[in-house]
């Protein structure tokens, strides 16, 4: 099996829109494929200790390294700007190529942004 890195920034607040956002992608090691399908959930935490999946879920097909137009994006709108923590689960399917199943979970960050 080829090797490759998912990454992840921190959810944080769109600059372009009240809403959280977080943005995945990837990084190929030795693939022989230069494309993969990205998806970007975004998740919310509850006082219960869950985590709950909110807003859109992003989605593209994109080449390797990220950056502009070569990353997915998940949005999540949100409701007030009360302190609450965030966190995406970023997914990488290869295309045309087997990989592994799992999935980045990026570090929980607290930002001025809640969702109901």
């Amino acid at each position: 099996m080829c090797t490759f890195t998912t990454r992840g920034d921190y959810v944080h607040v769109s600059s372009s829109a009240f809403e959280a956002s977080g943005h995945g992608w990837w990084v190929n090691g030795n693939c022989p494929t230069s494309t993969a399908v990205v998806t970007v959930e975004l998740q919310e935490y509850y006082n219960d200790g869950s985590w709950r999946t909110k807003g859109t879920v992003g989605q593209a097909t994109v080449r390797s390294g990220g950056g502009a137009g070569n990353r997915a994006t998940g949005r999540a709108g949100c409701n007030n700007s009360s302190l609450t923590g965030w966190r995406s689960v970023v997914d990488v399917d290869l295309v045309g190529v087997a990989d592994d199943p799992g999935k980045l979970i990026t570090p929980a960050r607290n930002i001025n942004c809640r969702r109901y």
